[in-house]
């Protein structure tokens, strides 16, 4: 018995023997491994200072360091983006004068020792070439030693930075940099690199100073604060005292080389693992609707007929908006637009519209399915699936007159959520405003939110939409919890780019703020005097779409065919079956 009970009191402890041989051996393996793979980073290291001929440490005793990952750029096997200011191609086209600086100290420094150093050679006779040779040697590493430290010196260090930035979309193809297009993010590369934060080696290369936006907003629509973040250069490390300082003269210097329509706003140093596009938590969007779409299909219908302006009748042919939008421009001339504009504008929105405005707006707040409200998705796509956090309107505006122009009534309607589709704001706004005006149920909008559904909505114009916020509390939260391992450092600001109750308002949002009612909102009023676009939004509602909106879209059980919902504009395939389309990218629009 003695026996069994020492036996069963030594079990465990050689079961915990084994479990610590186990954990040692594996912590021995990967120790060894890390071990491996630090002398292989050594000797790489120092093959790349002999190929260079400089030491393999710097004067204070510190290694070199070597940045081989981006020598296929500088070779220039890799041409820059074809959407960027740095192609020869963007350049020509709209005939930008991109100014190209000069090469980097280090390359002058190492280039001019290199041939100093052969010279010497070339010079001495056969036999003192070995001693020629030594001397050089000798030389060539102390004017590499002595440059080397002037670089140290003299460099400018790189930080990673968030930069929150204003602009007016009106004359851009959208945010996202694409191939020869003329986008905001190639204008406000270009403004960095003339300002010398983004250098020529990294100009036309987005990924290469780790580059991100929150958001990519569409061809025309505007932003009083979209936040940006990449890796740019302090270049008044050494001549303004205080980070803070640095950072607003980096932001005077960078605005003073971009156009009036682009302004940035404030800049703020982050982590190193920062991104804008992943670190945002929320956003919000605005839209200023004029109080004239809440008028009903017969009293806009009266407004156009008033003045002939309408030659047109409700007809039941299926159109796309591009369509419709055509036939808007032959069937209404300018100056009947501006006719019916002018009886539209005595339009004032009532209580009761708006009550039922907050209405339609709130049945989108939650989780849905909202491919209805976007283009080519269909409801089993799990990204239709988005979350509205708040969708509300605030209290109408009115917008002073001019000689020519009657004052105006606008209604701001604001919406938060984690992301959106494309278009989807928009033809949000189309539903929630026709069923404050009566033209859609509630059960309408509803169903269109089911997944089994699919239902045409229109889009409203894009000129009357610009994101108003974006928002990184998550990341605020961590830099507080995390601040005390980091040394407190104060440089790390919060992105506090958001107005708080009992708080005193940060210097950026009252530039947001600023940029927001000196230029968004009176540009967007502009805008729709001279261009009308909101009366060509309400013309084709009311009288080209007739009973087309809102109707259900079903599917051909014969052919498979979108029954409405597909129009073959290239090909004219016979069914218009999208899976059997010769070219669906190019030929199917979705209605």
């Amino acid at each position: 018995m003695a026996d069994d009970d020492n036996n069963n009191n030594n079990s465990p402890s050689a079961n915990d023997d084994d479990g610590n041989n186990k954990k040692g051996n594996k912590q021995r393996k990967a120790s060894k491994w890390q071990a491996l793979k630090k002398k292989k980073k050594e000797q790489k290291r120092k093959k790349l200072a002999a190929a260079n001929g400089v030491p393999d440490t710097t004067p204070d005793g510190k290694k070199r360091k070597f940045n081989t990952w981006n020598k296929k750029y500088d070779e220039g096997s890799v041409t820059p983006h074809e959407g960027s200011f740095a192609h020869p191609e963007m350049q020509k086209l709209f005939d930008v004068d991109v100014k190209i600086v000069g090469e980097d100290v280090v390359s002058e420094g190492e280039t001019d020792v290199k041939s100093d150093a052969e010279t010497k050679v070339d010079d001495g006779t056969e036999s003192s070439s070995a001693a020629a040779t030594e001397l050089s040697v000798t030389e060539a590493t102390a004017t590499t030693e002595a440059s080397a430290t002037s670089v140290d010196t003299d460099k400018v260090p790189k930080r990673k930075l968030a930069c929150l930035v204003s602009f007016l979309g009106s004359n851009y193809s959208g945010f996202q940099i694409n191939s020869l297009t003329k986008s905001l993010h190639a204008e406000i590369e270009l403004g960095l690199y003339r300002a010398g934060l983004i250098s020529k080696s990294n100009f036309g290369h987005p990924n290469k100073y780790s580059w991100s936006n929150s958001a990519r907003t569409d061809k025309g629509v505007h932003a009083a604060a979209q936040v940006c973040s990449f890796k740019g250069e302090m270049i008044y490390h050494h001549e303004i005292d205080g980070f803070a300082n640095q950072l607003d003269a980096m932001r005077e210097k960078v605005n003073e080389c971009l156009p009036d329509d682009v302004r940035i706003l404030d800049f703020e140093r982050v982590t190193r693992t920062f991104c804008a596009r992943t670190s945002r938590d929320k956003v919000r969007y605005q839209y200023m609707v004029p109080s004239f779409l809440f008028c009903s299909p017969d009293e806009a219908r009266k407004a156009f007929a008033a003045d002939d302006v309408g030659t047109s009748s409700p007809t039941d042919k299926k159109m796309t908006p591009m369509e419709a939008s055509i036939r808007v421009q032959d069937d209404v001339s300018p100056d009947a637009i501006k006719a019916a504009r002018a009886e539209l504008l005595k339009y004032r929105v009532s209580q009761e519209t708006l009550q039922r405005l907050r209405d339609g707006l709130k049945l989108f707040e939650g989780t849905h399915s909202f491919h209805n409200y976007t283009r080519r998705m269909g409801a089993d796509n799990a990204s239709a699936t988005r979350y509205i956090l708040k969708f509300a309107p605030l209290e109408p505006v009115l917008v002073p007159g001019s000689e020519d122009q009657p004052e105006t009534q606008w209604v701001p309607v604001q919406v938060t959520g984690q992301s959106f589709l494309l278009n989807q704001i928009r033809k949000m706004i189309s539903a929630a405003v026709d069923h404050a005006r009566g033209v859609v149920s509630t059960e309408q909008v509803t169903q269109s939110m089911s997944k089994d559904c699919r239902m045409k909505v229109n889009v409203a114009p894009a000129q009357g939409l610009f994101l108003d916020r974006s928002f990184f509390e998550l990341y605020n939260k961590h830099k507080v919890t995390n601040a005390p391992k980091h040394g407190n450092q104060p440089e790390l600001e919060m992105l506090d780019w958001v107005e708080e109750d009992e708080k005193e308002i940060p210097a950026a949002v009252r530039r947001i703020e600023e940029f927001k009612n000196q230029k968004i909102i009176p540009h967007i009023v502009r805008e729709e005097a001279l261009e009308g676009n909101f009366v060509k939004y309400l013309y084709a509602q009311d009288v080209l779409y007739a009973q087309e909106l809102y109707s259900l879209i079903e599917d051909d059980k014969e052919t498979g065919a979108v029954v409405g919902g597909f129009e073959c504009r290239v090909m004219k395939c016979a069914s218009c079956v999208p899976a059997v389309c010769q070219n669906p990218k190019m030929c199917h629009s979705e209605l």
